[in-house]
């Protein structure tokens, strides 16, 4: 635990100045995120043991949106993370950040606390807080511009650790809300938490940013960021993930058609944000 603790920041006495996100006023009651981070591969699919670093990689996206990405490859853990972290940052006017107890944090992720679950949490704020985030509109193969730029940074500030009382800090990135003004999605949390594979919290993503139309097979794959190389196992763990949603209430019903599309009906009680 103490060797967790030295390596992270303690509170400094005068923070650097910091400017609240500017987010959506549903952001305080529901989880919410930008739709440009739900369909697209930046939170992927890792295999344990095979995280791999990217110099400005570009990452695969839905047409008109180009990101490009800096840093350990983020997964739906991470997703999980943030997605949280901006719930709490809608809801926090303190200049340190947002305050959260570890034990806190996880048991709103749906986690065990305990030392793996401190680390895991730790490592993932790591992650998010050291990568940079290129997002453009159309597709532009230049540096972040005026023009064409909608978001330029790490996805979370900076982040603190305040000994006297145990407690944690974490600031997400001031400037989110330009990613907000291209579009967001309410994530229906409790559904995201019961779904144990990632593939299925990816799709659970993607089908909360937009009203479902036939998708192909190799599209989702790319999307995903799969790292299966065998397609015949792949459209086995996808129709696993598409059981899934279906047995936890997301979608009433799936089929891939002939022409090697997914279709997706969503559950009346489960339907997509308008």
């Amino acid at each position: 635990m103490e060797k967790t603790m030295e390596k992270i920041p303690c509170l400094p006495t005068n923070p650097d100045s910091y400017d609240s996100p500017k987010l959506p006023k549903a952001a305080k009651t529901s989880q919410i995120l930008p739709n440009v981070l739900l369909q697209s591969a930046l939170f992927g699919m890792v295999q344990r043991g095979r995280r791999k670093y990217h110099e400005r990689h570009k990452i695969a996206s839905f047409n008109n949106v180009c990101i490009y990405f800096t840093g350990a490859e983020l997964d739906q853990g991470d997703l999980d993370v943030f997605i949280h972290a901006v719930h709490l940052a809608s809801r926090s006017t303190n200049p340190f950040g947002v305050e959260f107890t570890v034990r806190g944090f996880l048991r709103e992720l749906g986690k065990k606390p305990g030392k793996s679950g401190q680390d895991w949490l730790f490592n993932s704020i790591r992650r998010l807080s050291a990568c940079l985030v290129e997002i453009h509109c159309g597709n532009q193969h230049t540096v972040l511009s005026m023009m064409g730029g909608i978001y330029g940074g790490p996805l979370i500030f900076d982040f603190f650790h305040y000994p006297e009382k145990n407690k944690f800090f974490l600031r997400v990135n001031s400037n989110l809300g330009s990613m907000f003004d291209y579009g967001w999605a309410k994530i229906s949390w409790q559904k995201r938490l019961q779904a144990n594979t990632s593939l299925a919290k990816w799709l659970h993503g993607l089908y909360s940013s937009m009203i479902p139309y036939p998708l192909k097979i190799e599209t989702i794959y790319q999307l995903s960021r799969s790292s299966c190389k065998d397609t015949y196992k792949f459209r086995f763990l996808l129709k696993n993930a598409l059981n899934e949603l279906v047995a936890i209430g997301v979608f009433k019903s799936w089929e891939i058609a002939e022409e090697g599309k997914v279709h997706v009906i969503p559950s009346p009680r489960n339907p997509p944000e308008p």
